[in-house]
């Protein structure tokens, strides 16, 4: 299997990586895309030891058209086809005192516009149903699109194409940070992976590839940033909420079979990683 993780070099990427590694068998293929080539040389370094399989840094910056052409090229020279793409990459750019305005198309350009890049640039280099790409979401983006009304969530879910979806956010995005009492500590990034999951689900109808969207979460990671209070709710590893994405990629969760889906890694912090569990969530109430 040749599989593609963005954004592998930290926290939830960082720790898929370590998990898929594990498992790849010989003749395997791993790019570790990252937007510095050191830290993913670095990683490389660390995850052959544990590996039967290739580990390849991939320089690939999902806001960067030149290094997504680049990426691509090298990943047909290398390995000639690419079997799972696991869009991880993503921000949450929403700290105390932020003004929202202003993070609405950062956090636009990184969630949901790179990963429908990557996804659009890859695709041509993937095979058929046996091929998947994963989206790593959040039960944020779930939540965010439960709260709209409903003529707001027919627009999300009821897109026709990615434009007309990328519009639609945008407007709701734009209308979260103006109003932003009630829409949670987290609403741009929130809206992002609601859109993340009406991506998935648009795409999983018009294609041959498998296409699902999973959250591995409540986590310690960096994506929160230093000043992150995790006092009010215990989080948990980043090695535990990645076993949804690597359970997605080798079948076990899913049958193998399924698209369109949401999957969620559903066990309490301190689960052990061997005994993690993962469930489908159902995109409605």
């Amino acid at each position: 299997m040749h599989v593609l993780i963005t954004g592998s070099t930290r926290g939830i990427g960082r720790a898929i990586a370590e998990g898929v590694a594990r498992r790849l068998s010989d003749g395997g293929m791993l790019f570790l895309g990252c937007r510095e080539l050191t830290a993913g040389e670095a990683l490389a370094e660390e995850l052959r030891p544990m590996s039967r399989a290739r580990m390849v840094p991939l320089r690939l910056d999902v806001t960067c058209a030149s290094t997504l052409a680049a990426a691509v090229a090298f990943v047909e020279r290398t390995s000639g086809r690419l079997d799972a793409l696991i869009n991880n990459a993503g921000i949450l750019l929403e700290r105390r005192g932020c003004r929202l305005a202003d993070i609405v198309e950062p956090t636009l350009l990184v969630n949901f516009d790179g990963l429908v890049d990557i996804t659009r640039a890859f695709l041509r280099i993937m095979g058929g149903p046996d091929s998947q790409i994963i989206n790593l979401s959040s039960g944020a983006g779930l939540r965010a699109a439960r709260a709209l009304s409903a003529i707001d969530r027919a627009a999300l879910d009821g897109a026709s194409d990615v434009a007309s979806l990328r519009s639609t956010l945008a407007k709701l995005c734009v209308r979260a940070a103006a109003h932003p009492h009630g829409a949670g500590e987290t609403p741009i990034y929130a809206l992002s992976k609601a859109g993340v999951n009406s991506y998935t689900r648009l795409l999983a109808r018009r294609v041959r590839v498998r296409v699902n969207a999973c959250s591995p979460g409540f986590c310690r990671t960096e994506i929160a940033g230093t000043a992150a209070d995790y006092s009010t709710r215990e989080p948990k590893t980043p090695a535990l909420g990645a076993t949804v994405a690597v359970r997605l990629l080798f079948g076990e969760i899913g049958g193998g079979a399924a698209t369109g889906a949401f999957f969620k890694e559903s066990s309490k912090p301190g689960t052990p990683v061997a005994e993690a569990q993962s469930s489908v969530e159902p995109w409605e109430d």
